[in-house]
C-alpha cells in the first residue's frame, strides 16, 4: 500500500464527533478527510447516531495512521456528549 494512500481510521457516530476529530487531525498537522459527512443525514444520522450504508468514515494517509490512531485513543478531541 502507498503511505500517502488514503485508509478509513474511524466511523464516527455522528457529524460532530467527525468534525471535532478532523479539526483536531487537522491542528497536529495531519491530513485527513470526513467522507460520506453530507449523506449521512439521508440515512437517518442525527440524535440516534450514523446508521444506515451511507455511514461517515474519517480518512488518513496511511503513513499517518499511528500517530491518528494514538490520538483517537487519548480522546484529545473535543466531545459533545
Amino acid at each position: 500500500m502507498d503511505s500517502d494512500s488514503l485508509v478509513p481510521v474511524y466511523w464516527p457516530e455522528d457529524y460532530l464527533q467527525g468534525d471535532a476529530m478532523r479539526q483536531t487531525l487537522q491542528a497536529e498537522g495531519i491530513p485527513c478527510l470526513l467522507e460520506g459527512e453530507n449523506q449521512a443525514s439521508w440515512a437517518g444520522s442525527g440524535p440516534f447516531g450514523n446508521a444506515g450504508r451511507c455511514r461517515m468514515r474519517l480518512l488518513a494517509r496511511a503513513a499517518d495512521l499511528d500517530r491518528v490512531k494514538k490520538i483517537i485513543e487519548e480522546g484529545t478531541w473535543p466531545t459533545y456528549t
